[in-house]
């Protein structure tokens, strides 16, 4: 009787855990054990046009990282875009599920940028758009 109680206890704390979806920071940890799935989710066009925004400001940032000033910029501008897709972009469950980790990193990259950190924000974005990469079939995506 005691073991089945908890088992039963484990179970039920576990599914709560496993529940827990808190929003956004802190979900780029999850990235590499989901990015190891085979599914491709397919991007709603939004989705796509807001993940280019994204890596054309990565790529337009890069000759002007030593600026502190710009690289803050840049933060605020990655942020935006960040924030409008959680706004706009309806995905199914599991899609959305999957952009989450991608998404998190980035804004915890967008925020080293803000307090003008461009090294590890950049590894942070980059780490993100491969993460994305892997778990969309974004066709045309050049990262």
């Amino acid at each position: 009787m005691k073991i089945t109680l908890v088992a039963l206890l484990i179970a039920v704390t576990n599914i709560a855990i496993a529940q827990n979806h808190d929003h956004h920071s802190g979900h780029g940890k999850q990235i590499s054990n989901k990015a190891e799935s085979k599914i491709k989710f397919t991007p709603t066009s939004d989705l796509k046009v807001r993940m280019e925004k994204i890596l054309s400001l990565m790529k337009e940032l890069n000759p002007k990282k030593d600026d502190v000033k710009v690289v803050k910029s840049y933060g605020d501008k990655i942020t935006e875009i960040v924030n409008d897709i959680f706004k706009t972009c309806k995905l199914d469950p599991d899609a959305d599920a999957a952009i989450h980790p991608s998404l998190g990193l980035i804004l915890d990259g967008a925020s080293d940028f803000k307090n003008g950190q461009y090294e590890s924000g950049h590894k942070k974005i980059h780490e993100a758009l491969l993460g994305y990469e892997k778990m969309f079939n974004h066709v045309g995506w050049k990262h």
